[in-house]
């Protein structure tokens, strides 16, 4: 089609209308967005990105590697390998740790006990264990599986001599094994997995007291997503559920901490349409419910607590694509917004049985920061990037670079 078309122009206007018109927040994903999803305001639509969510999508993008760069440094990293006509393999890079509510109590429990270990300072952040997952899938024409292994660990060793030495260690081995297959029309996807967070630290006996460790380790993650055609639209719905229970004690019987267990539930709907013939539009609603209880099974005197934040979301984005453009293959240009409101509630049980203090606080909106964003294709290569212009820098400097992503089909 000609690149100024009557329905381009309405794709444009859309889009524009779409960035600058909807109240929207920062965009945040529980895992690593990339410049197409940023653009879009959206976690829930098709896109290589769904692997870090359901790894068996990596059937669908063999042969692929996509790297994102973010404005702290280095995004996510996908990369998926086709070996045969049924066995592939691929490794995610940069997702960030699986458990990162327990990710940070551990890095503070150590980095404290650790205080007077070499060299001053802390010894550990979410860069020191977070490792490339290993996936294997395997695509069985009706069905698909796939395999997501990993190991999160890092470790720290010092001496000031030979009498005086410190060690310390964070590790969550595990796995997560997701599975997809049709009915009728609908795609049905699956997925379950579990990890075992632990921490263990050991100093001289003069620096009582001397020995760290952690017990009642688990990490839990089950979901499930439909993806159905319904009324010229495609449709998304899903539901995902993690869990992290974990304590920190000295000596095996001196317990730092109450049992901690982080808890996430996360429901959506979306839906994708065309409205003009190569412009593509997406509208989701998605609730996030986050919980921290705070509890002590062996009554050791401090007191339990529940803190739970509760997010909505409201998104929509659009996407037109113009084939031949210039002196690209495929030219895209994008825009999306977020509108969120967040609140939170609570209790705690206090000595007193008597007491129970409880508070509800007042909701949250979002502020306005739109997001746009354009994609080029050329070949065997695409490169997408996001801009922020709720963040602009200068009259001549523009709007802030949000994400910068390339993909690579070989």
């Amino acid at each position: 089609m000609h690149l100024f078309s009557k329905a381009s122009v309405r794709a444009v206007t859309a889009i524009v209308f779409v960035s600058i018109g909807i109240v929207s927040a920062q965009f945040s994903t529980g895992t690593p967005a990339n410049a197409r999803l940023d653009a879009l305001a959206n976690e829930h639509i098709s896109d290589i990105s769904g692997i870090y969510r359901y790894p068996v999508l990596m059937t669908g993008y063999l042969n692929h590697i996509q790297a994102t760069w973010n404005g702290g440094g280095a995004g996510g990293f996908i990369g998926i390998k086709s070996v045969s006509d049924m066995f592939s393999f691929g490794v995610l890079a940069n997702q960030g740790p699986m458990a990162p509510e327990f990710t940070g109590a551990a890095i503070g429990a150590l980095d404290t006990y650790l205080t007077t270990a070499p060299p001053a300072g802390n010894k550990f952040d979410n860069s020191s264990f977070v490792i490339p997952h290993l996936l294997l899938g395997f695509d069985l024409g009706a069905a698909a599986i796939c395999a997501d292994l990993f190991l999160e660990y890092g470790g720290y060793g010092g001496e000031v001599d030979d009498t005086t030495k410190y060690s310390g260690s964070l590790s969550n081995p595990g796995f997560r094994v997701s599975g997809k297959f049709g009915v009728s029309e609908a795609e049905i996807m699956a997925k379950f997995g579990l990890g075992f967070p632990s921490i263990s630290g050991e100093r001289p006996r003069t620096a009582a007291p001397p020995k760290l460790t952690s017990n009642d380790g688990l990490y839990m993650e089950a979901g499930a997503e439909a993806n159905m055609p319904l009324g010229g639209a495609d449709w998304v719905l899903g539901l995902c559920y993690t869990k992290a229970d974990y304590r920190f004690k000295y000596n095996d019987t001196t317990y730092i901490n109450n049992l901690m267990t982080n808890s996430r539930l996360n429901a959506y709907l979306g839906m994708e349409f065309n409205f003009v013939e190569t412009a593509v539009a997406a509208l989701g609603y998605s609730f996030d419910r986050r919980a921290l209880i705070n509890s002590q099974p062996n009554l050791n005197g401090k007191p339990s607590s529940t803190e739970i934040n509760y997010y909505h979301r409201l998104y929509a984005g659009v996407e037109n694509a113009w084939e031949k453009a210039w002196l690209f293959d495929s030219f895209q240009l994008r825009g999306g917004a977020l509108y969120t409101i967040s609140s939170r509630s609570g209790d705690t049980d206090a000595p007193s049985p008597a007491q129970k203090p409880n508070y509800s606080m007042p909701a949250g909106h979002s502020t306005v920061q739109p997001r746009i964003g354009v994609g080029v294709s050329r070949a065997f290569a695409t490169i997408d990037v996001s801009l922020n212009p709720g963040s602009w820098n200068g009259l001549f400097t523009g709007p802030e670079v949000a994400f910068v992503t390339a993909t690579v089909k070989f």
